[in-house]
């Protein structure tokens, strides 16, 4: 980092970036690409910005044009070498490392190791990262939420590398078919919190909480909802009436008649009119079965449901721009997902589908207590 020779130091600078911040070697342009992408080595001076405090902005298109931005602090002596070597620039367009390129970083590399490249720094910080992030993996959690914090552990690698995607045309469409899940799940316990105080009048006082509204059921989506339900009742009533009557004409039967179909239907128009009169009165027509300790079993699987659709939500969120597949095929030791599935009890096939599996056979050896 201090050597008199320029070269020299600019090599130790490049490699602080590709250690620290996992930043590609760079000079890996393909044939052809007329991009203006650029890697570690082939940094220009306008792609960085210097600020007070040993900050760094970096702002530049690397692989596949995909766009990094970081602002870091760095160690004193980095900060003063980027600012000596921009004493000799001419232009913001020169080469921040202009004399250093990724051969002969490799090159220097693979003097201390045979086999060590620029990129091995990448795959390593990667796996790292991830099996230091696992760490927060919820000992007592449920499988779902075990995945999530799996997830949470790759984005972070996904962060590091700089691997991303572009949000989906259809990723808004996506959560509100999850959003209208969610709320219908809660429909569901609205009506089973309303049946429990049916059954038992005394709760509403000993229990509270059953005679509080759910969220996000305003009374304009609970009418919405039960004509859905209503249509879907109505579908599956005029399939079924086709499906009998072409089963009863290939056994050489007469059809059945559309007045028959028309009560059906007539039934699914009243079932939509009761369920908004017992929304509405909070009094539910409660079968003979039903008991007060059926109906909390019941609210309690619901709730189960309600919070693995909540964690599919935050996932989904969450990784709306991070590619986790890229990091987590290409980048982290497989091993490290394996061993982290047997300690936690996650099915293997939950992290990894059968050609992974297959690829990766190698790496499924190992034990729960394996270690990066």
């Amino acid at each position: 980092m201090t050597n008199k020779v320029t070269a020299i130091r600019q090599r130790a600078t490049a490699m602080y970036f590709i250690d620290r911040l996992a930043l590609r070697a760079g000079n890996e342009k393909k044939e052809g690409e007329e991009a203006d992408t650029v890697g570690c080595c082939s940094l220009r001076f306008e792609h960085i910005r210097l600020e007070a405090g040993n900050t760094v902005h970096f702002d530049f298109l690397g692989k596949d044009s995909i766009r990094y931005q970081n602002t870091v602090t760095v160690d004193g002596q980095v900060f003063k070498n980027l600012k000596l070597f921009q004493r000799h620039k001419e232009s913001d367009k020169d080469q921040l490392f202009d004399r250093v390129n990724t051969q002969e970083l490799n090159k220097h590399l693979s003097s201390y190791m045979d086999g060590l490249t620029a990129k091995v720094f990448r795959t390593y910080n990667a796996s790292h990262t991830f099996q230091e992030q696992l760490k927060n993996t919820p000992v007592s959690g449920s499988v779902n939420e075990k995945i999530l914090a799996y997830n949470r552990a790759n984005r972070e690698v996904a962060i590091l590398c700089n691997h991303q995607r572009t949000v989906s045309k259809t990723f808004d469409n996506q959560m509100n078919r999850i959003e209208d899940k969610i709320r219908a799940l809660k429909y569901q316990k609205m009506r089973l919190k309303k049946t429990m105080l049916t059954l038992d009048p005394k709760l509403k006082k000993k229990r509270p909480e059953l005679d509080e509204p759910e969220s996000d059921l305003g009374e304009e989506w609970c009418e919405e909802y039960e004509k859905h339900l209503e249509e879907k009742e109505k579908d599956r009533l005029r399939k079924k009436f086709e499906k009998d009557n072409e089963k009863r004409k290939s056994e050489g039967k007469g059809p059945l008649s559309e007045s028959e179909l028309n009560e059906q239907l007539e039934e699914a128009e009243e079932k939509t009119k009761q369920l908004s009169k017992e929304r509405k009165t909070g009094k539910m027509e409660v079968k003979k079965s039903q008991t007060v300790e059926k109906v909390e079993a019941q609210i309690e699987k619901v709730n189960e449901r309600i919070k693995v659709v909540n964690l599919t939500k935050v996932e989904k969120e969450e990784n709306k721009t991070t590619a986790l597949g890229t990091s987590k095929i290409n980048y982290i030791d497989p091993r490290i997902s394996a061993a982290w599935c047997y300690k936690h009890d996650v099915p293997i096939d939950k992290i990894f589908n059968k050609s992974l599996r297959d690829k990766f056979k190698w790496a499924m050896e190992v034990d729960k207590n394996w270690k990066f």
